[in-house]
């Protein structure tokens, strides 16, 4: 029965290291890594910053999808999907669609997730945004 009680206390341990994909982002992190790019209507329109349209297309394509996520979290915009086609993210930023895919495989692997063709940034993965935009401007 003791070794009952130790696996059962083993497997909850490590109930801490699975992550629900549903479970709410870091708002803080969020706000913190479009605040100086993306401002948004209250009917979930995006406004382009002049930081944004200062920046690399990879950065611009990773705002975007970040961008989405607000308006999905805040419901700014009825029947709204956070996922978004490279070619509408095309569309949007102005990125040439064979760009798009190239980003989303190169430098934004391992931070966006794609479901059905379909693109999206998990919330927690956001950690990973912010580590790379540090990088990218020489905070390490």
């Amino acid at each position: 029965m003791e070794v009952c009680k130790e696996i059962m206390a083993g497997k909850n341990v490590l109930d801490k290291l699975i992550v629900d994909e549903d479970e709410d982002p870091n708002y803080d992190i969020l706000a913190s890594l479009i605040e100086k790019n993306l401002k948004f209507t209250k009917e979930g329109e995006f406004i382009y910053e002049k930081e944004f349209n200062k920046s690399q297309s990879w950065k611009k394509i990773m705002i975007y999808l970040l961008g989405r996520k607000v308006v999905f979290i805040k419901e700014l915009k009825k029947d709204f999907k956070e996922q978004v086609t490279p070619k509408d993210i095309s569309d949007e930023i102005g990125i040439p669609q064979k760009s798009v895919c190239k980003f989303l495989s190169t430098e934004l692997k391992g931070i966006t997730k794609s479901q059905n063709g379909s693109h999206f940034i998990p919330n927690y993965n956001l950690h990973k945004c912010e580590d790379l935009l540090n990088r990218s401007n020489g905070k390490t």
